[in-house]
């Protein structure tokens, strides 16, 4: 049982507290010295728009600042897709890996022609995939209207 520091000026409310053991908020005691002591341990108690205020404050004093960590650099929005737009206008080459697109024309194939059609020439597999792909960036030009 906790006893009080002060026994000639504790009241009932107070050894009543101390009774049922320490709680979140200090209680001031009876007694010049006492409250005195108890009030510089602890932190005076401030309004509430005040409270609001110093917890922004402290949790950015909080947070470390790293200031030897230098930022990643970011292009800005736009700048890389329009750099790969310029550099696949100047290339020639297919974008649709060959071998991927050849086997899908055979697969294609199979589901729809008769079934004496199995073979194909590499000119007119390349003829497909050109015709393809024009295809393809008229369709994805067009929708960027």
């Amino acid at each position: 049982r906790a006893r009080d520091r002060n026994p000639t000026n504790a009241t009932a409310s107070s050894s009543a507290a101390a009774a049922a053991g320490p709680s979140a908020t200090p209680t001031r005691r009876g007694g010049s010295q006492g409250g005195e002591a108890q009030q510089s341990a602890t932190p005076p108690a401030t309004t509430t728009a005040g409270r609001k205020k110093g917890g922004t404050k402290r949790t950015k004093q909080a947070m470390p600042k790293s200031s030897n960590k230098k930022k990643t650099f970011r292009y800005k929005p736009g700048t890389v897709a329009l750099r790969e737009i310029r550099h696949f206008q100047k290339t020639t080459k297919l974008l649709i890996p060959a071998a991927s697109f050849i086997r899908e024309v055979r697969s294609v194939t199979q589901i729809f022609a008769p079934p004496d059609v199995t073979r194909w020439t590499a000119e007119a597999l390349m003829a497909i995939q050109e015709a393809a792909e024009d295809f393809l960036v008229g369709l994805f030009s067009d929708a960027m209207l």
